[in-house]
């Protein structure tokens, strides 16, 4: 049980780092980034924002898939595609590698050696799967990178998966941008990028505790 309430507050922790700035200051950003998006002229400056954005997603509450939409209106699909990929991939990689500097330490605190093991294995053998399935989801792509950081996933199975999904999902949202653009409804296509995620997110996270409670039962 005690080894339970410690792995339950690795995870906590995980998702925490995500979703407390994001419950705090994910409103007066989001509406701050709107109001940037509608003066903002210069195509330099605005892949230079966005690309920064992006990178710090993992510690900011960023609306990721909005910036992506936005980058695909405002840049192009080539450029936007290309500044979201770069973005995205230097983000995860950044919260990846504190994870696993950080992992040690936390796994001999609070987990007997078994049981980092045990993590360890997890991380190894269903990684790759996790970080592919969670990577368009805000809050739980986030929060996969840290846990499988701090479990101890290695660099060489955390590269594949993220660089596939991050090209993918940087050009599907160029892509949806531009076309928003050239069709005269962003505004819909911004919120519908903001949206769509988040409910998705829920969607997940409901029936992972659907099935926990399954599991119990």
């Amino acid at each position: 049980m005690q080894t339970f309430v410690k792995i339950l507050i690795l995870v906590t922790v995980a998702l925490a780092i995500p979703i407390i700035p994001f419950a705090i200051w994910g409103q007066s950003l989001e509406q701050a980034a709107r109001t940037w998006e509608q003066t903002q002229s210069n195509p330099q400056v605005m892949a230079i924002v966005l690309f920064g954005m992006l990178s710090l997603d993992v510690f900011l509450p960023v609306p990721s898939s909005l910036v992506n939409t936005l980058a695909g209106a405002k840049l192009g699909v080539f450029a936007g595609a290309t500044v979201c990929f770069a973005g995205l991939t230097v983000g995860a990689a950044i919260g990846f590698g504190l994870a696993k500097l950080a992992g040690p330490p936390l796994q001999r605190r609070w987990l007997a050696d078994r049981d980092a093991q045990s993590l360890k294995k997890f991380a190894e053998t269903w990684g790759v799967v996790t970080l592919v399935l969670t990577r368009a989801l805000p809050i739980l792509a986030e929060a996969a990178v840290v846990l499988l950081g701090v479990q101890g996933l290695s660099w060489r199975k955390f590269w594949p998966p993220v660089l596939l999904a991050n090209a993918g999902i940087a050009l599907a949202y160029s892509v949806f941008g531009s076309m928003a653009a050239q069709q005269e409804w962003l505004v819909i296509a911004l919120a519908i990028s903001a949206g769509l995620p988040l409910l998705l997110t829920f969607l997940v996270r409901r029936w992972l505790q659907m099935t926990d409670k399954k599991k119990i039962a």
